[in-house]
């Protein structure tokens, strides 16, 4: 298989500098939540630094040490050239700049979206990339680590092995008529197995409410720090997460209104039942994941795109798909391409939603790639 030394050079006109902060809070469930975020963001000049780190080696080590992959282990190197910049001044060629949000999968961490993260900045955003307690792996500005918790592994593990999905999982069809992927969605979300892991998902959405708190406070100079008066925060927040993270992106839909829209990569519908989101949704994914996800658009009052990629593996939708040194975790697409497909599908679907642009999700032809069902229930 190909591997690769360097990330792609961002598609967007910016330098990109990351910078990384550290957050504490009580969450609702009394818990104390120790969480990092790291922030990609547009700059002008990389000021004659060096590209940064991809991740720490203390958080790789973390990833071999997790029950819950033990399967992955040594799949993937971080002797990687990433194109990004530690602490760059933010860029002068704009007042304001819009934010978006990054929610990785479980048991992955902050660093793994890299790339789409990167893109993104290049192109004008303001990006949080948050490691979330239990459920991610990540090293703090402090120096701490905090790995995957074995009750998030358990209940993870537990949901792959529970008999009831399992038998589900093997009735699904790999593009069913809409009724039939509605009724396969319901009946998975109803699965006592499933409670645990909801829980988990409304920490992480937490999380993220918290952080946009915090930026709240950066941009209104409360807190200082480069990004006071200089952060587009009225036309709303948009937010991407990969499989689980997927789940967190939904749920801060439905309940955060400062947050506009949102995307799903190859994610579910866990919690998410009887939700409205009341936010624009897209969800690109793998067959037969409709199944697992259609009741979303079901009960969307806004438009849900749902688009079925081909030849693509789960992992593909992160950074796996260029640090990948095992070809069995890979799908068929090419590194680039499958960049190129969740870059384009991404960019287009925030530039209409949150910057009001003439794009079109719709208007993007990739072989194999194809719009299932758009949905309103205006």
């Amino acid at each position: 298989m190909k591997t690769y030394d360097a990330f792609p050079e961002p598609i967007g006109g910016y330098t990109v500098g990351r910078t990384q902060m550290d957050f504490e809070y009580t969450a609702s469930d009394h818990s104390k939540r120790e969480l990092t975020a790291f922030v990609y963001y547009p700059s002008d000049s990389s000021e004659g630094k060096t590209t940064s780190t991809y991740m720490f080696p203390e958080v790789y080590e973390m990833f071999n040490e997790q029950p819950l992959v033990t399967a992955l282990k040594d799949v993937f190197s971080i002797d990687i050239k990433t194109q990004f910049y530690d602490d760059l001044a933010l860029s002068g060629k704009e007042k304001r700049y819009p934010v978006l949000f990054y929610v990785c999968g479980g048991g992955g961490s902050p660093e793994w979206g890299t790339v789409i993260c990167t893109d993104l900045a290049s192109m004008g955003y303001v990006v949080v990339s948050i490691g979330h307690q239990n459920s991610t792996m990540y090293k703090r500005k402090d120096g701490r680590l905090f790995n995957v918790s074995k009750d998030f592994s358990d209940v993870i593990t537990a949901f792959s092995e529970d008999p009831e999905m399992l038998a589900l999982a093997g009735e699904m069809e790999m593009r069913p008529d809409d009724e039939t992927a509605i009724e396969m969605c319901h009946n998975v979300l109803t699965l006592p197995i499933l409670a645990k892991l909801t829980e988990y998902s409304e920490l992480q959405a937490e999380d993220v409410r918290y952080v946009a708190d915090y930026l709240y406070k950066l941009d209104s100079g409360e807190l200082n720090s480069i990004f006071k008066g200089r952060l587009l925060l009225d036309i709303g927040m948009g937010i991407v997460g990969h499989s689980y993270g997927g789940l967190t992106t939904a749920i801060v839909c439905r309940d955060d209104d400062r947050f506009a829209c949102g995307i799903g990569l190859d994610s579910g519908a866990f919690g998410l039942l009887d939700s409205d989101l009341k936010k624009p949704f897209l969800l690109l994914f793998c067959e037969p994941n409709y199944n697992m996800n259609a009741i979303i658009g079901a009960n969307n009052s806004m438009e849900t795109y749902y688009f079925s990629v081909d030849r693509a593996a789960h992992l593909d939708y992160c950074d796996i798909v260029f640090t990948s040194v095992n070809e069995e975790i890979r799908g068929e697409r090419d590194a680039m391409e499958m960049r190129n497909l969740v870059t384009d599908y991404t960019k287009n679907f925030f530039y209409h939603y949150i910057l009001q642009k003439a794009a079109s999700v719709e208007s993007l032809a990739y072989d194999g790639v194809d719009l299932i069902k758009k949905t309103s229930n205006k």
